[in-house]
């Protein structure tokens, strides 16, 4: 396989104010991520209320992603409930849901899209990717913080020769995170090629991660678009 074309798709996670969400919108990405409070250790979640306001706010100049990091079907589906996203996304499925929970969600969010998160830690990245492809709408390649094992908004970027294996060896269009942001953004694309690119903790703001760097968002989504 020779990878997806350069048009990447533009996904900005970790939207946490409604302002920030008009905003946003306003630059022009093609996803942008909210991540509901599920009550669990998520520095970007935000409350019920909020997330209904956020994403009124985001449509319909983008599609909505929603993000859940349980790992249970069922608790899966009341996050979708909850939230209404336009695509579903699973973070636990590796370790976590498995193919056959993720197989599950699907066929219960069905006609809606499904992104499930690979972690790209080491060579298994690319047999989680294959075995979870049949169900997946996308795959997000993310990295894992080596410490505590933690996968995404870390602000870490991971080993973009392995992401690149991961493209190669899939026909899912893969979306590349992990420490993106627009001063290396075109460098990732040139050399993994992938579908889509993502940031959240590389275009928030230095005095607060959950605001958000207007001019780091646009600069990341010229120069992914470039």
């Amino acid at each position: 396989m020779t990878g997806h074309p350069r048009v990447v798709l533009v996904q900005i996670y970790g939207i946490t104010d409604v302002d920030d969400a008009a905003a946003v919108a306003a630059l022009g990405p093609d996803h942008v991520g909210v991540v509901l409070d599920e009550g669990l250790d998520a520095w970007d979640a935000v409350d019920g209320p909020t997330a209904r306001r956020i994403v009124a706010e985001l449509r319909p100049a983008v599609r909505v992603v929603g993000l859940s990091l349980r790992d249970t079907v069922d608790g899966v589906i009341r996050t979708v409930e909850r939230l209404a996203p336009d695509i579903v996304h699973v973070a636990r499925a590796v370790g976590g849901l498995g193919p056959d929970g993720v197989e599950a969600i699907r066929d219960r969010i069905s006609p809606l899209p499904l992104m499930v998160t690979v972690p790209v830690r080491d060579e298994s990245a690319v047999a989680h990717a294959q075995e979870l492809e049949p169900t997946s709408d996308f795959l997000l390649l993310d990295s894992a913080h080596p410490d505590t094992g933690v996968v995404g908004a870390t602000g870490l970027v991971h080993d973009w020769d392995l992401s690149a294996r991961v493209v190669a060896a899939v026909d899912t269009p893969v979306f590349l995170a992990g420490g993106l942001g627009p001063d290396n953004v075109g460098e990732a694309i040139a050399r993994v090629r992938p579908a889509g690119v993502d940031s959240e903790t590389r275009t928030s703001r230095d005095d607060d991660r959950r605001r958000k760097d207007l001019d780091r968002v646009r600069r990341f989504i010229e120069t992914a678009r470039a």
